[in-house]
């Protein structure tokens, strides 16, 4: 990683977020609010992943000092969500950063799309996956894909923001086979139903292909009502559903296949990137800081919202299967209770659990989950009891040169109540925690000082004890004091003007009295 003033940084998003709500109170939020009809302006959560500054106005919390210890008690339950398999691709001239994820349990084969092309996985041994064929859209930097879909036979889509969309064979899972091409801009996620596939254009158009013929790909129709930047789409037999970063959940009547006619369209709390369905007509959209949105279509050409969840982070990917619901952090795993103890109407936490790397992708079936964790393939099973799952809102926690209080939040996303059992803490801090018990959903703060005084090295660690079975010591990096850049940190940031990936130039003065998240990306 490198920052902005460094050449060789290729890529770099801009991106201003609206403000968060306000913090937790006392009794600790709800993690779940339902949204109504009605005034929509205001965020129901906060699903920022970072350090509070502490400020609620709520009445005082009754803080609780712990034992300075990190040795945690006996685990509550067993992990909720277990990795029984995983494969690494990362050596040689070829690595995979998986964006998208298909498992086809009667084939006993995995698809992925990402750096690296699309590859296909042998999972006829759960334990083991077996990495085959992998094949790119173009040499060089056009090698990678951006989704990958199934077809019969042995087939499967691809598409590539600046080539387009391929069918790719897999007859020979160690050898795959480009059939054909519809070369365009833009291609994000796609879905077919029956003869006809709908792919999402972020240009702001869903095309539509007739794939009656295997290997071949005929351009059938292009639809752009009511659309600003589509990024997936599902597509039933009543109606197809778009996930529109700019516009929200948008709705078109499939009443005729080539010729989806404009709806609806339902605002979104963030930005809306995937979707999936399941079979009682609930939809759940991953919507960027926007969390995990679920909106019910009894009237399947106007879905209702009825459910926003945070998820600690941003929403990447979605999946639901078997009565829970699963989404990707980058950082993590959320996996929600719709349809054991909890409904799509009033969810249920479930487990959370924080990956090897970077959780991108997600899918499920057969009772197994599949997760695209950058250049990991792992697979995962639910675990059989209730269990607490610790998420910290840091790992980190920083002081500079002046006796300094910093807030943690700590929230159980678990499906059984999180205790604390201590804080381990370098000399010279101390900890007290406003909740050291948590029920399933709650948020607890974890005050820290220094007292300004005694030097605490950078890489000394604060250590949670808690009877999470998954991750029972959770560490935080801290350390005091600051030299080179760091002594910037809290300082007004100098304004400049940066150029997004659409081209598109921003100020940062623009953004004043909102916050910003700048995300970049180095070469190497």
């Amino acid at each position: 990683m490198c920052a902005v003033t460094v050449a060789g940084c290729a890529s770099v998003k801009f991106i201003a977020v609206e403000a968060p709500a306000a913090a937790v109170d006392s009794a600790g939020a709800s993690l779940i609010e339902d949204s109504d009809a009605g005034d929509d302006t205001a965020r129901p959560m906060d699903t920022a992943d970072t350090a509070d500054s502490g400020d609620s106005g709520a009445p005082p919390a009754d803080w609780v000092t712990l034992p300075s210890t990190c040795v945690p008690p006996s685990p509550s339950g067993t992990d909720a969500f277990v990795e029984v398999g995983a494969e690494i691709n990362q050596s040689g001239s070829w690595f995979t950063e998986i964006l998208d994820v298909a498992y086809l349990p009667d084939a006993e084969v995995v698809l992925t799309a990402g750096q690296g092309g699309v590859a296909v996985f042998d999972l006829s041994d759960v334990t083991q996956p077996n990495t085959r064929g992998h094949l790119g859209a173009e040499p060089g930097p056009f090698e990678r894909y951006y989704h990958v879909e199934p077809a019969a036979p042995e087939r499967m889509f691809a598409t590539h923001r600046d080539i387009g969309l391929d069918v790719i064979s897999y007859a020979d899972p160690d050898r795959l086979v480009r059939t054909a091409r519809m070369g365009n801009t833009g291609y994000e996620g796609l879905h077919p139903l029956g003869d006809r596939l709908y792919v999402a254009n972020i240009n702001g158009s869903i095309d539509i292909f007739n794939i009656t013929v295997t290997d071949a790909i005929a351009f059938s129709a292009t639809v752009s009502e009511g659309l600003e930047r589509p990024w997936d789409i599902l597509a039933t037999e009543d109606a197809a559903y778009v996930a529109d970063g700019g516009a929200g959940l948008v709705t078109f009547s499939l009443a005729s296949r080539d010729a989806p006619v404009w709806t609806a369209t339902a605002d979104s709390e963030g930005q809306p990137v995937r979707l999936v369905g399941d079979d009682d007509g609930y939809l759940y959209v991953a919507s960027g800081s926007g969390g995990l949105e679920i909106f019910e279509t009894s009237d399947p050409l106007a879905p209702t919202r009825v459910a926003v969840l945070d998820v600690g982070g941003s929403a990447l990917d979605v999946e639901v299967h078997d009565g829970i619901v699963g989404v990707t952090t980058q950082e993590a795993v959320v996996l929600f209770d719709v349809g054991r103890a909890g409904t799509p109407e009033a969810p249920v936490p479930f487990a959370y659990e924080e990956t090897e790397l970077y959780a991108m992708a997600l899918t499920a079936a057969d009772g197994r989950w599949l997760v695209g964790d950058w250049n990991i393939l792992s697979v995962w099973e639910l675990g059989t009891d209730p269990a607490p799952s610790i998420d910290v809102s840091s790992h980190g926690v920083a002081f500079l040169d002046e006796a300094e209080t910093r807030i943690v939040r700590v929230t159980n996303r678990g499906s059984a109540a999180l205790t604390i059992a201590g804080i381990a803490l370098p000399p010279g801090m101390e900890a007290t925690i406003d909740h050291p018990v948590m029920a399933p959903g709650q948020v607890a703060q974890v005050q820290v000082a220094w007292d300004g005084v005694t030097g605490i090295p950078r890489g000394s660690t604060i250590c949670i004890a808690s009877d999470d079975p998954g991750m029972p010591q959770f560490e935080l990096q801290t350390g005091t004091g600051a030299s080179g850049e760091g002594n910037a940190i809290g300082q007004n940031a100098p304004d400049f003007a940066l150029e997004d990936l659409d081209g598109v130039v921003h100020r940062l003065s623009d953004q004043i009295g909102q916050p910003v998240v700048l995300a970049y990306f180095a070469t190497w």
